[in-house]
C-alpha cells in the first residue's frame, strides 16, 4: 500500500460488494471492503490486489457499487489481478440515470 495525498476527495457511498467464482454464488463483502474505503476515500491509500483480496487469484471475479449524493449509481468490476499490481480499477456510472 501506498499512501496518496488527495485531502479533499470524497468519493461516492458505498452499497454494495460482492466477490466469485464463474460458475459459483456471489459473496457479499461490503462490509469488508468498507474497512478499506472508509470515509469514501480509501484511506487516503491505494492498495495492491494482494492487500484488498488476500488468497485470491485471478479465477475471482468482483464488483463494488456506489451511490452518489446524486443518487447516481456509480461501479467498478473486473477480476482479481497480480497480487503487486495496485487495486485501482477505474470508476463508471450508469449512462442512464
Amino acid at each position: 500500500m501506498i499512501d496518496c495525498n488527495y485531502p479533499n476527495y470524497k468519493g461516492p457511498n458505498l452499497t454494495l460488494a460482492q466477490i466469485w467464482k464463474k460458475g459459483e454464488e456471489r459473496e457479499d463483502i461490503t462490509e469488508y471492503i468498507q474497512t478499506f474505503y472508509g470515509p469514501n476515500n480509501w484511506n487516503r491509500k491505494l492498495y495492491q490486489y494482494s492487500e484488498i483480496f488476500p488468497n485470491k487469484d485471478s479465477s475471482y471475479h468482483f464488483y463494488v457499487e456506489f451511490k452518489g449524493e446524486d443518487g447516481r449509481k456509480h461501479w467498478f468490476g473486473g477480476q482479481v489481478g497480480n497480487p503487486n499490481q495496485y487495486f485501482n480499477p477505474p470508476l463508471a456510472v450508469s449512462s442512464n440515470q
